[in-house]
């Protein structure tokens, strides 16, 4: 009897904790996609339903990551740029902001993420400009560090310009920024250890290739892919490429690898390589699953409309594709079969679309 009635009691506590709304999503899978205004919705991954909207303080939401040893703390770009708020996922609330720039220098963030070797610090890539009295003046752009436990920038890494997304390897050594080629820096020191030419190509005989997108979508697989696109000098055809960064190798272990092509150019916007390593997929007017070995095409998929990002399930049965308005859709990778479509609140236009595996 007791028994009975302590099970009881356990199950109301329960009960009475998630409607108080106070304890972390639920899950296996959690996605967090921002949207255009001052919100970020949380799609649970077992349901395939959205189970909170969490408000921020500025708009624009764009860019955004998390501890990784306490998934919960999520910051996120808001403001146009100018502000980064920390966000409680537990609490769904905003707890804190840190605004960028000071005095006459006026700072815009890209792309934000958290040193894996040290979370306390969060790397800005970051947009600056001086106001004058009588002119504004473009300074060279950085990765700002910001020490969250005072609240403080402490360092101002100089990158190249043309750089919009920041990737750091997985034991925090070092960081990638990418744009119009990618360069690898050691967030110690802030020197450039190493670079992966793009537009400017490092390998002989390879075109200059421009870069497609502007997503980071290798949270379950380990491995960063970025579509690249190209005109042939021989024939003057463009085709379709992609270059990877395995953030389990370092840069000196060949973490970085450009493939030229592996079609004629077409409409294709961001790509997810699963957690196996086996396939890929990609998307934009139509969603293509591949192989990562040989880059052949195995199967097709069509859409209601563009998506522009993609992203897939920590046991890789399932793909999401978000971006570019009010919907997202969910397919079966084994099928490529379209399960489920989801209408959300708002238009996530080009924000991030990540997932937090619990």
């Amino acid at each position: 009897m007791k028994r009975t009635v302590f099970f009881a009691l356990a199950l109301l506590g329960t009960a009475l904790l998630l409607a108080s709304g106070t304890t972390p999503a639920v899950g296996k899978d959690i996605l967090l996609q921002g949207m255009l205004h001052n919100q970020i919705n949380v799609l649970d991954g077992d349901k395939d339903e959205i189970v909170a909207t969490i408000s921020t303080q500025g708009k624009k939401v764009t860019n955004f990551t998390w501890d990784p040893k306490d998934l919960d703390k999520v910051y996120t770009i808001t403001d146009w740029g100018q502000q980064i708020e920390q966000l409680d996922l537990a609490g769904k609330k905003v707890v804190r902001t840190f605004r960028m720039g000071s005095g006459d220098v006026k700072v815009r963030a890209l792309d934000i993420e958290l040193n894996p070797a040290n979370p306390n610090l969060l790397y800005a890539l970051s947009l600056r400009q001086r106001w004058l009295s009588d002119e504004i003046v473009d300074m060279t752009p950085a990765v700002l560090v910001l020490d969250l436990t005072t609240g403080k920038f402490v360092k101002e890494i100089e990158i190249p310009r043309g750089c919009t997304n920041i990737f750091f390897g997985y034991d925090g050594s070092e960081f990638y920024v990418t744009g119009r080629d990618v360069y690898v820096f050691d967030p110690t020191t802030g020197k450039q250890v190493n670079i992966l030419g793009l537009a400017h190509p490092t390998t002989t005989g390879v075109d200059p290739q421009i870069s497609l997108n502007i997503w980071r979508l290798h949270d379950q697989s380990g491995m960063a892919m970025v579509l690249v696109g190209s005109q042939a000098t021989s024939n003057n055809l463009m085709y379709q490429g992609y270059y990877t960064i395995d953030l389990r190798k370092k840069s000196t272990e060949g973490s970085m690898k450009l493939v030229t092509d592996i079609g004629p150019l077409y409409n294709q916007f961001s790509a997810v390589v699963s957690p196996d390593r086996k396939y890929y997929y990609m998307v934009l007017n139509k969603v293509e699953k591949r192989d990562f070995a040989t880059n052949r095409l195995l199967a097709t998929a069509d859409v209601d409309k563009s998506y522009y990002t993609i992203q897939i399930s920590s046991d890789g049965k399932k793909v999401y594709l978000g971006g570019g308005g009010d919907s997202i859709l969910i397919y079966d990778t084994g099928t490529m079969k379209l399960l489920k479509r989801l209408d959300t609140p708002g238009d996530a236009v080009l924000t991030h679309f990540r997932v937090q595996k619990r």
